[in-house]
């Protein structure tokens, strides 16, 4: 008994580091800014919840945020299904290439891939002299300041984090099972949609869920190549707090961000079972 007790006190003891520098870095923060945004001139308030769910300008934020995180998750998820599944059937040496591929670009700072999109959407562009070359335009178009344009720079950047979630959970799938459903009968579709879809849907679940919260929270990539209408949530907090200093609102913002994650990651759990990222059973 006084071995377990002991055993117990070393535990804590190891991991109260840890516990004081997640404490002093997320609990505590996350604590005042959940407080700032229920306070008004010292006293509880939700006026600041209230103003946010009845100006149409944080609605369409909100709505901006959502739709152009989804849209980057489902293109980044139809277009890296396939490059894993390639990566996963390549041979030694084309999956070295592979991953060289798709990782040297994610270990370039996404500032300046997103400046790179500057350069080849601007109005004279790599993209625009394409364009005239082909006679599809007759004078340059900036492709800035849209929506389009900030979907590519979403993409881009997160790609190759879906990809490697999809190819971290192929390596794991059997072979051989793929082919003892050709042995009994079983189309190459088939036995993709009934076997390897399904033992790969950890990936999918994982890529999905880390290319969402991730995309949810851009700032820059929004900031660079978007306008005023394809302002994104982080952009509001930063410009309430650093250029209104309207600390109550942007706290109250940044509290709606941080319970879309939450959201997201509670339906994941509800339908999916995160455990399943893991390995684990449902």
């Amino acid at each position: 008994m006084t071995g377990r007790r002991e055993e117990r006190w070393i535990v804590f003891a190891l991991l109260l580091p840890a516990l004081v520098l997640y404490g002093a870095c997320f609990i505590w923060p996350t604590g005042v800014l959940l407080s700032r945004s229920v306070t008004e001139a010292g006293e509880l308030s939700l006026v600041n919840y209230r103003e946010l769910l009845e100006t149409p300008l944080y609605l369409g934020v909100i709505w901006t945020t959502l739709r152009i995180s989804v849209v980057t998750t489902v293109v980044c998820l139809v277009i890296g299904y396939p490059v894993a599944m390639l990566m996963e059937r390549a041979g030694p040496r084309a999956r070295i290439l592979l991953l060289l591929a798709v990782t040297v670009p994610y270990w370039l700072d996404y500032i300046v891939r997103t400046y790179s999109w500057m350069v080849l959407l601007g109005r004279y562009g790599f993209v625009n002299q394409v364009l005239m070359w082909l006679g599809l335009v007759d004078v340059p178009y900036s492709h800035l300041s849209s929506e389009l344009a900030v979907l590519v720079g979403t993409i881009q950047v997160m790609l190759p984090l879906m990809i490697l979630a999809l190819f971290a959970a192929m390596t794991r799938i059997d072979r051989t099972l793929m082919d003892a459903a050709a042995a009994h009968g079983a189309s190459a579709w088939r036995a993709f949609r009934t076997v390897y879809l399904p033992l790969s849907m950890p990936g999918v679940i994982a890529g999905a869920l880390l290319t969402f919260v991730n995309t949810v929270g851009f700032y820059i990539t929004p900031a660079l190549l978007g306008g005023p209408r394809q302002t994104m949530i982080s952009q509001s907090i930063e410009t309430l707090a650093a250029k209104l200093f309207d600390w109550p609102m942007a706290a109250t913002v940044s509290v709606v961000l941080l319970v879309i994650s939450l959201a997201i990651l509670v339906v994941f759990n509800r339908f999916f079972g995160l455990e399943r990222l893991a390995g684990g059973d449902r």
